[in-house]
């Protein structure tokens, strides 16, 4: 869907259930940015809508990987491969883009294909401060904001009073998955401090505007001080050391989210881990 007359919106799924999506934006400058790019396959939900738009995939000149996760990352090696564009993403995640998991090569069951379509290079480091020329006088502004993962990055298209999160923000009722709550609590307040947000476009959310994009960070920083709550709640009810994936069962249930083994719950038990060993959590998230 098409959010501006500069940026464009493309839900892709992330498997059979409806209620599992992530969004790839596209810019149109003078050439196209790509931000994000789903699963290994995505790769021709995006073709064809970019050729539905009328605009060509061969203008496909920059991918922006917010993070290093397969859902975001899946389709970048087949799209780089397709047009010969460069790859951008924040040193601290390239690693994990140009050396994925052997696991995340192989097909997670018969007749499925793998997560991702290849490692790729990042031809392109972003940090802070970085600003990418996507032409026609769109400007993004890179704002390291990591928490999700440490090398997770934001965009911010001024001319449109556009912010791209990533990740970033934890949405009520998905899994929580970050490495590091205290630098996702201070990503969040930047966001926050931001004035005039007029487009907010997230990855597992749907875009919202205005007044509304702050309302869901606020709602996000609050499902973080639950998660908290919760996980320190249950350590103090479980005699000796707590055993992670038995808490991520009790913190699914309690948020009421899908309870059982599987990728979901060893990431939670990653996010619980990551709770359990910040300093200055509590006093961050009184303020």
């Amino acid at each position: 869907m098409q959010i501006t007359p500069y940026i464009h919106a493309l839900k892709t799924p992330l498997g059979p259930d409806p209620g599992r999506f992530v969004y790839v934006y596209l810019i149109y400058g003078d050439g196209i940015t790509v931000i994000d790019t789903g699963f290994n396959g995505t790769e021709k939900l995006i073709t064809d809508y970019i050729r539905s738009t009328g605009r060509d995939p061969s203008e496909i000149r920059l991918i922006i990987l917010t993070h290093a996760h397969p859902d975001h990352t899946g389709s970048a090696h087949a799209l780089r491969d397709l047009t010969g564009c460069t790859i951008a993403a924040h040193p601290l995640d390239a690693p994990g883009i140009e050396h994925p998991d052997p696991m995340l090569l192989k097909p997670p069951a018969p007749g499925i294909q793998p997560m991702v379509s290849g490692g790729v290079p990042v031809g392109r480091l972003l940090e802070e401060g970085a600003v990418i020329d996507c032409g026609n006088g769109l400007a993004l502004d890179v704002l390291s904001t990591p928490g999700h993962t440490p090398g997770s990055i934001s965009l911010f298209l001024g001319k449109e009073l556009a912010l791209f999160t990533g990740d970033t923000v934890q949405a009520p009722g998905r899994a929580p998955i970050y490495t590091d709550p205290v630098a996702l609590v201070r990503s969040l307040r930047r966001f926050k401090a931001i004035p005039g947000i007029r487009h907010y476009l997230p990855s597992h959310d749907a875009p919202a505007q205005g007044e509304e994009t702050y309302r869901r960070l606020d709602e996000s920083l609050a499902y973080i001080r639950c998660i908290h709550g919760i996980i320190r709640n249950a350590v103090a009810e479980t005699p000796g050391t707590p055993d992670s994936l038995v808490l991520a069962g009790r913190l699914s249930s309690e948020l009421g989210l899908p309870a059982g083994p599987g990728p979901h719950a060893a990431f939670i038990a990653r996010t619980i881990e990551a709770d359990l060993s910040a300093q200055g959590l509590d006093e961050l998230l009184g303020e």
